[in-house]
């Protein structure tokens, strides 16, 4: 039986080539690393820095301060499809209260519009968030169409469909 000996045939400079190449791409690794750290932190403290600078606008008011709040009567119908199927809709008009004589009579007309346009409607139009965005938008529409322009907002505060 022959002893092996492998320091003479000549593995161990490879393996010396080897683990220098391991190293040193180590090395440059940790350096390409710090570098682009050293510049994203550079990019982000600019951007921060800019931001800051910005003064923020006032906030300006969505409504005047003589608009008012008036809920309207909760509204149960039928849709025009299927039969079976009732809406209930709980809903408030946001409106500026010096132009109008009676808000009383105002909702009351908005109230009867919204009725007869829900009885039109069928459950495939309320169906999903783009059909309650096409409502909302609806009913918006013909409460401010109502009233003149004197109503500024129609809110749905809730909606029932069975």
């Amino acid at each position: 039986m022959a002893d092996a000996d492998f320091s003479s045939s000549g593995r161990g400079g490879s393996t010396t080539g080897f683990l220098g190449s391991v190293v040193f791409l180590t090395i440059l690794a940790s350096g390409v690393g710090a570098l682009a750290g050293l510049y994203f932190t550079d990019t982000v403290r600019r951007a921060v820095n800019a931001e800051s600078a910005l003064t923020p606008a006032p906030a300006q008011p969505v409504y005047s301060t003589a608009s008012r709040l008036r809920p309207l009567k909760p509204l149960v119908t039928n849709l025009s499809a299927p039969q079976d199927a009732w809406i209930r809709v709980q809903a408030s008009i946001v409106l500026d209260e010096t132009d109008i004589e009676d808000p009383g009579l105002l909702a009351g007309y908005i109230e009867e519009d919204i009725l007869a346009y829900l009885r039109t409607i069928t459950l495939a139009h309320v169906e999903g968030a783009a059909g309650l965005q096409h409502l909302r938008e609806d009913l918006n529409e013909r409460a401010i169409a109502r009233s003149g322009g004197k109503v500024r907002e129609l809110i749905l505060e809730s909606l029932v469909v069975q």
